[in-house]
């Protein structure tokens, strides 16, 4: 697949691809050049090379959208291929800016306990970003979201129905991606499920976030977060 795309391309995106995959996803398809659309799936935000020339000088053909951070609307133009770099670097900004602002429609609470979780697992892997975890850890992690998804429902009622429903999609939603996504992805997403179920009340934090209940998740991530030390004992 790599060989359909000029290397001075690839040259110029690898190392922005790395540091930030957490953001993007790449779709493989045969329309473009590239297809790199954002990873929140409630978002429409996508960054493609359609096409290139070489005459009379290596340009590109991008079509982004959000154009820039003043608009939402779709940008198509030319770009000079020593230019890519910059030009990804720019959409890639947007979506680290909407990842950080606060807004109306963010939860402060549930903001608040993804933000006490997620500073436990701060991860120093450089490779954080790109790789998965291995295969014992995702099955151990994978054993733990179980849990909750099997549980989760004997505590449904008429009051908190919706959260417990957007708790149970975001539980099957990391499952299926355990192998699919890197391991900064997933922590990040597990700490907004763990908010979540935080925010439920006292009653699923002792039945889903306990030492007891956090001990698979111990064994999975000790040696690779917060510089090594294992924060769950």
């Amino acid at each position: 697949m790599k060989k359909k795309i000029p290397l001075q391309i690839l040259k110029a995106l690898e190392p922005l691809l790395k540091e930030n995959s957490s953001l993007f996803e790449i779709i493989l398809q045969d329309e473009y050049i590239i297809k790199i659309i954002d990873k929140d799936k409630n978002s429409d935000f996508y960054f493609l090379i359609e096409s290139f020339t070489t005459y009379p000088k290596f340009t590109l053909l991008v079509n982004r959208k959000p154009a820039n951070d003043f608009t939402k609307s779709v940008n198509r133009g030319s770009v000079l291929a020593d230019q890519i770099g910059n030009e990804f670097k720019k959409w890639l900004d947007i979506l680290e800016g909407y990842e950080k602002v606060n807004s109306i429609f963010d939860d402060p609470i549930i903001e608040a306990f993804a933000s006490e979780y997620y500073s436990e697992f701060e991860i120093i892997d450089e490779d954080a970003g790109i790789k998965p975890f291995n295969i014992k850890q995702i099955l151990l992690l994978d054993e733990h979201l179980e849990n909750i998804e099997i549980n989760i429902e004997r505590h449904l009622t008429a009051t908190n129905k919706v959260e417990l429903e957007e708790i149970l999609n975001e539980v099957i939603e990391l499952r299926e991606n355990l192998t699919k996504r890197p391991k900064k992805w997933v922590i990040k997403k597990l700490s907004f499920v763990w908010a979540k179920i935080s925010k439920q009340g006292p009653v699923f934090i002792k039945e889903f976030l306990s030492e007891s209940s956090k001990l698979i998740i111990k064994e999975s991530v000790k040696f690779i977060f917060n510089k090594g030390i294992d924060l769950l004992n």
